[in-house]
């Protein structure tokens, strides 16, 4: 990986027509240089390096300052491509996030608008500035003279906080200023164990395609997401003028959350003959699913149907929101998908090259809880 190179990943992702100081660009490519290859960097290399990038048009001095070309990306797309694993990582995360969200971010704004939401905001590792990022949690716009929340209503503004690093969108489960939710999200998360098996992931997809038909047979329009790292949730979006109690929905919503899975636990024990025969490496489990959040050591051979986030404040990485851990995208996927989904099928340029040639992905409707309701209650 060539001094030059990293001086071009560095200007890549500033914003467009931002101009960098010398001392800045010095700065960082000299601390990636020392940690990777153990040697000082002078500023006679870095100029010379300018030099070239600037004659071949991939970026512009202005009396002292740098800029990128617009040429420059295909020219760090390429770079990437080959080089990944020994790139500066958070770089290489904002650079894909500044391509992924102008083609993907408008999947990604119903889902945000409106809503209160965090942004993750990454920075390279203090302590591996190659391999490790370090991530900040932005919960507010400003945080006085009182904390104001932050509201993306419109590419624009998503793009702002992109151009500033922030890579994952993260918002409520409600509307500001609500008192009721309107996501229904249900979290499958694996064991430990479960993972330890060869066929873990393999079995995580079958129970999960298992929910989702199970809540379709009581009417209910859900979509399955991957959560961009190894787990997968399911959506859906209820018209709660359905729910006799409407004092405090979001009780009411963990308490569905719960029977459901009760409801989808005894479905499981009555399919256990052929679930032992498709997954042998899973028979002896006891209880295939768990709605018990708290003890995570007593739930390491189980999926957890995680309800945590039906709650005020509660929140959810976006559907399209890249997963800042993994950079993958936590993408909605259709249940015919789901079998052979991996996920590197969510890597961002991925999805940049589906959007573009007219990939549809599932969109949330909202469903009558109705039937759901009186049929967790017979049964």
């Amino acid at each position: 990986m060539s001094v030059k190179e990293r001086i071009a990943l560095l200007l890549s992702i500033k914003e467009k027509g931002k101009l960098v100081d010398f001392d800045h660009i010095i700065e960082k490519v000299s601390r990636d240089v020392k940690f990777l290859e153990k040697r000082d960097l002078s500023k006679d290399e870095i100029i010379s390096n300018l030099k070239i990038l600037e004659e071949e048009g991939l970026i512009k001095n202005i009396n002292g300052r740098y800029m990128a070309e617009d040429k420059i990306h295909e020219y760090i797309f390429n770079i990437i491509r080959e080089k990944e694993k020994i790139l500066n990582r958070s770089y290489i995360l904002v650079w894909k996030a500044k391509h992924y969200y102008p083609i993907a971010g408008n999947l990604m704004l119903p889902y945000l608008k409106d809503r209160p939401t965090s942004v993750v905001k990454i920075f390279s590792g203090k302590n591996n500035p190659i391999e490790e990022i370090d991530p900040i949690f932005v919960r507010y716009a400003k945080y006085k003279p009182k904390p104001q929340h932050i509201i993306i209503n419109s590419l624009d503004k998503l793009m702002e906080y992109v151009h500033d690093h922030c890579i994952d969108f993260i918002p409520y489960v409600h509307k500001l200023n609500t008192n009721e939710p309107d996501l229904f999200v249900l979290d499958l998360d694996a064991g430990k164990k479960i993972f330890e098996k060869e066929n873990g992931f393999e079995f995580l997809k079958f129970l999960t395609k298992e929910l989702y038909e199970m809540l379709v047979e009581f009417e209910i329009k859900p979509i399955i997401k991957f959560s961009g790292s190894r787990g997968f949730q399911i959506w859906a979006r209820f018209d709660n003028s359905k729910f006799k109690t409407k004092e405090d929905l979001f009780a009411e919503y963990r308490k569905l959350a719960i029977k459901i899975q009760n409801i989808f636990e005894k479905r499981l024990q009555n399919k256990r003959k052929v679930i032992e025969e498709k997954y042998p490496e899973f028979k002896d489990l006891k209880e295939f699913t768990t709605s018990q959040v708290a003890h995570k050591e007593e739930r390491e051979d189980k999926i957890l149907v995680d309800w945590s986030s039906m709650k005020p404040q509660g929140d959810v990485r976006a559907p399209f929101s890249i997963h800042y851990k993994t950079g993958y995208v936590s993408i909605p996927i259709k249940v015919k998908d789901l079998e052979k989904f991996k996920p590197e099928d969510a890597e961002p340029m991925k999805i940049i090259e589906e959007i573009k040639i007219g990939k549809s992905f599932p969109e949330l409707e909202i469903s009558n809880p109705s039937f759901l309701l009186e049929g967790i209650e017979k049964l």
